[in-house]
């Protein structure tokens, strides 16, 4: 919600109270390589790449003359603008080490311990730009830092056909980037239940609960738009067409979220997944 623009001048006014609204549309596509080192270690490389497609309008609350919509429209410019953008995020390599019937017999425990390297575009800070009215992008294709990551799952039988497992991750930036940000933590959780429903066809389902902490920039201070929680229904199916080689599918379904800043609130969307996994 805002109540001001930006005249021919650029200079700010005060016009009828209005909203931002923007929509993003998120794709992402992965390529990850493992290698096991032996039945104990692996090592891991995912390479991520991603298309946002954003729209923003402006809807007023109270009514505006068209030169105060073009002033309205011309501060919202600055800040969300209908474009597409796409790029590579930041890689992240792995080494994991595996222990089988841990605590159960016929458990498998895998804890991960790796590095996000900073090949993800960045952007100066956006809140000091807004405040002197230039033209700006909140939108980050990585944190521009080396930052610790850590995943762990543990898994068993309990039938022949039904399994229990659990997965959580954690990225941990320390410090901040040469333009001066510093990205959120993120921490992810998620039970699941496995079905072995064939020998080519499995499926999982599960709950996940993903948090991100707080970014903040060195000058501007913290990122009012960050800070959530969100939980959500997942999905998945794996069929194995031949031996080296499945195909995945798996929708996310968010069924509650928590928003912690000072800013604007957002909505997740359901999110769909294909993957295509071969062995070597």
């Amino acid at each position: 919600m805002a109540n001001y623009g930006l005249n021919d001048s650029y200079e700010f006014i005060d016009v009828p109270t209005h909203l931002h609204d923007v929509e993003m549309d998120l794709r992402r596509v992965s390529m990850s390589f493992m290698k096991s080192i032996d039945d104990v270690w692996d090592i891991g490389l995912t390479i991520p790449y991603f298309w946002k497609s954003q729209e923003a309008k402006i809807s007023f609350i109270e009514q505006a003359n068209p030169i105060e919509m073009e002033y309205a429209e011309r501060a919202g410019f600055i800040h969300h603008r209908t474009e597409d953008y796409d790029g590579f995020g930041d890689l992240e390599l792995m080494a994991g080490f595996k222990k089988r019937d841990f605590l159960k017999e016929g458990s498998i425990m895998r804890i991960g311990m790796g590095l996000a390297l900073p090949t993800g575009r960045t952007e100066d800070d956006p809140w000091l730009l807004g405040d002197l009215g230039k033209k700006h992008l909140h939108i980050q294709f990585g944190n521009g830092t080396i930052d610790p990551l850590i995943n762990f799952y543990y898994g068993f039988q309990i039938s022949e056909k039904i399994g229990l497992g659990f997965y959580s991750r954690a990225r941990l930036p320390f410090y901040h980037n040469s333009k001066s940000y510093r990205g959120a933590p993120e921490l992810a959780f998620s039970p699941m239940v496995n079905f072995t429903m064939s020998e080519k066809l499995s499926a999982s389902v599960g709950i996940s609960a993903e948090y991100f902490g707080y970014s903040d920039w060195k000058l501007t201070g913290r990122d009012p738009n960050s800070g959530f929680l969100h939980s959500s229904l997942s999905f998945n199916m794996s069929y194995a067409m031949r031996e080296d080689l499945d195909l995945g599918f798996g929708v996310t379904k968010p069924f509650h979220q928590s928003f912690y800043g000072d800013g604007e609130d957002f909505k997740v969307a359901p999110s769909f997944t294909f993957s295509l996994r071969r062995s070597f």
